[in-house]
């Protein structure tokens, strides 16, 4: 069974009410989520990341651990904290988050899997991005890519922690460069290429180097395929766009159909229809199962 790879950062969302009452928690992430999402479905997966060796380390390690995924790429450090994301809700339910990390100068110690041809390495957020770990994150990817492993790459990354794009972009080019299919968010898009649509980020700045690419646009209640001149598309009901875990879902169930068809890197340079059509459908379909699997209120409202 080939592999799927995936590289992110380990967290953990605690979301607060309008009144400052704690609602609950659940581990962040779109990675490790679709991580998790993905090994309970059977799938070989094998996580790496890092989360300190506290309390909040502990519970997502723990959760990738239960869910069936291989963690032995995951690395416990011992300086610093694992991060958290707290979600406040305003009075008219619009949600904040504030981030607290503290990451040692020193870590990201990680050993690095063992990549075979056909396997899905899929990577993204500000671990991709991060002068501390990028060096690192990318002398893999160029392996894999030399590997002829298929590199799915999620852009994306909290204002708050590179609030100057010019000081990442470099980064995030050589990401796209080295991707075969790329999963990007509306809001991800906005923030990184002042654009608003997924075509027109599609056909002005991602095609040059990407030739593939799926936008989850919770606005819209849409997730699109953009590849070559051809788009793909199916909608998503409106109360599965509003989940905390909609998003990670989706990206489980397209990384799910690209290893049940065994496509290879040059599926992704002219996808056809039906390549694109069973990738969206896929990503809808686990899109929808995974928000019918949360019980609390405060988990389906973004």
């Amino acid at each position: 069974m080939k592999k799927i790879i995936c590289i992110g950062e380990c967290s953990l969302n605690i979301v607060l009410g309008a009144d400052g009452t704690p609602l609950g928690s659940m581990p962040g992430g779109r990675v490790a989520n679709a991580a998790a999402i993905l090994a309970r479905q059977g799938l070989n997966v094998i996580v790496a990341s890092e989360a300190s060796a506290d309390p909040v380390g502990d519970i997502v390690a723990g959760f990738l651990k239960d869910s069936g995924a291989d963690t032995s790429c995951v690395d416990r450090f011992t300086e610093g904290r694992t991060p958290i994301n707290v979600f406040t809700t305003d009075a008219d339910g619009t949600r904040r988050i504030t981030r607290y990390e503290n990451y040692p100068e020193d870590c990201f110690d990680i050993v690095w899997p063992r990549v075979d041809e056909g396997d899905i390495i899929l990577f993204g957020g500000f671990y991709a991005i991060d002068p501390r770990m990028h060096p690192r994150m990318l002398r893999l990817l160029q392996h894999a890519a030399e590997r002829k492993a298929i590199l799915v790459y999620l852009p994306g990354f909290l204002p708050s922690q590179e609030p100057r794009i010019t000081r990442v972009m470099p980064a995030i080019l050589e990401n796209l460069e080295l991707a075969n299919l790329v999963i990007a968010r509306n809001n991800d898009l906005e923030v990184i290429f002042g654009v608003k649509t997924g075509e027109q980020c599609f056909n002005n700045h991602i095609n040059f180097y990407c030739r593939s690419m799926i936008n989850v646009d919770t606005a819209c209640h849409e997730i699109c395929y953009y590849g070559g001149k051809e788009m793909s598309s199916v909608r998503i009901p409106a109360d599965v766009c509003s989940s905390l875990l909609w998003n990670a879902g989706a990206v489980a169930g397209a990384i799910a159909s690209i290893a049940e068809k065994s496509l290879t890197v040059d599926s992704f340079d002219d996808p056809g229809a039906e390549i694109r059509e069973a990738i969206v459908g896929a990503a809808a379909s686990t899109a929808k199962a995974v928000a019918d699997t949360l019980s609390h209120d405060w988990q389906k409202v973004e």
